[in-house]
């Protein structure tokens, strides 16, 4: 499996094909919309609260029109109207619902509890998972522009009121795994009847975005649902909604492969060595781990007292670790450089996240850097929405 750069340009080639349309929730900076596009698929309408997020995805998708205020008061005639089509016309409805209240990496701490994993090839690996999650339920979120949103489960629930209001063909959703894990299963089940109640078939699958095309391991549950009627249309069943979903390579690209011809900036580089130096966690921890390593090297495993676990030292040799929404130029979280002493630049983070190298971004540095953390990796967005697309909506639209 090869990595290949790509531009903007590609990606408004690609979506001028209108396979099919899509209406997407919780846009963000526009990650997903760029997977679909480049899958041929046309964005109507987005809906995104944070204001950085909404000037980002203007930048690059100026055309698209955005519902900017929070979906709790938006109702689906609003989005059906921005995007000018009817009830049941919409062929994929799009949604990341935040839900860090079960996130595994923002509940993990030096002393966590380690869980067996097996991925799908059979390969078996200890991983440091949070044995609580409702700690965060109920909380309030903050966003590095001021704004924050209330009772962030709940927007879920919101996402899937708007799907039965437009009622689209398939619906496409993707969260974090921790929803799969100990008490929060309590929320994924509720998640699954609720798909079910409101007249679709659903399945669930874990994907690991490192064997999607995308040099990063990054594991997240994607729900994909289809209308009943729509279902039965194109011959699919519980038993075979699963073959929807695209299929993993057994390749993964090491982060070396898609850094070839990237070109950097001299003066970030600068800013980005400067400002990590100078923290406690180079001096304390970064300094002392190994230069250019095999693997992706952890900061708990360094640190005298097992402090800076979400510390990460990229292996050039390997997929990237999770790109995360914390990656500040001078803070403990985030990955940093195979060999130099700082962050990871803009352009190798959009690189590792399987953005197009001209994607624009706005705000200051750290609000970028969020951003991109933040984003669903295009290219395995891409896989998911073709798959769907040749699965299901080309026999059903005809």
């Amino acid at each position: 499996m090869k990595y290949k750069p790509y531009n903007l340009k590609d990606v408004y080639d690609a979506s001028a094909q209108e396979k099919f349309k899509v209406i997407s929730t919780f846009a963000g900076g526009g990650g997903s919309s760029t997977g679909y596009k480049l899958a041929g698929g046309k964005i109507l309408c987005v809906n995104e609260f944070v204001e950085e997020a909404q000037t980002t995805y203007k930048e690059n998708y100026p055309d698209t029109p955005i519902l900017s205020g929070d979906i709790k008061a938006l109702t689906g005639q609003d989005f059906l109207d921005a995007a000018g089509v009817g009830v049941g016309e919409i062929d994929i409805l799009d949604g990341s619902p935040p839900c860090s209240a079960f996130s595994v990496a923002g509940k993990l701490s030096h002393n966590s509890l380690e869980e067996e994993r097996v991925d799908l090839f059979g390969n078996v690996t200890l991983e440091k998972v949070s044995g609580k999650h409702s700690d965060g339920w109920n909380q309030t979120k903050n966003y590095s522009d001021g704004k924050t949103v209330e009772n962030i489960e709940d927007l879920f629930f919101e996402f899937l009121r708007i799907a039965e209001e437009i009622k689209p063909k398939v619906i496409i959703a993707e969260n974090v795994k921790g929803l799969t894990i100990g008490e929060a299963r309590q929320m994924y089940n509720k998640i699954l009847k609720t798909f079910e109640s409101i007249g679709y078939d659903v399945c669930a699958q874990v994907l690991d975005s490192r064997y999607y095309g995308v040099s990063q391991t990054r594991t997240r549950v994607i729900f994909i649902a289809v209308r009943e009627d729509v279902a039965e249309a194109v011959g699919l069943n519980f038993m075979t909604l699963s073959s929807i979903f695209p299929e993993p390579s057994r390749e993964t690209i090491p982060v070396k492969d898609v850094m070839i011809d990237l070109e950097y900036d001299k003066e970030e580089v600068k800013y980005l060595t400067e400002k990590f130096t100078n923290t406690a966690y180079w001096k304390q921890t970064g300094s002392i781990m190994p230069i250019d390593p095999e693997k992706v090297l952890t900061g708990g495993d360094y640190h005298p007292k097992g402090h800076h676990f979400n510390l990460k030292r990229v292996s050039q040799y390997a997929p990237a670790p999770t790109l995360t929404a914390m990656g500040s130029a001078d803070t403990t979280a985030g990955a940093f450089h195979w060999i130099e002493p700082r962050k990871l630049t803009l352009g190798e983070l959009k690189r590792i996240q399987s953005l197009p190298d001209d994607f624009k971004l706005t705000g200051k540095w750290n609000q970028k850097s969020e951003r991109i953390g933040r984003m669903v990796p295009p290219i395995m967005m891409e896989k998911i929405a073709t798959s769907v697309y040749e699965k299901v909506l080309e026999k059903y639209n005809g």
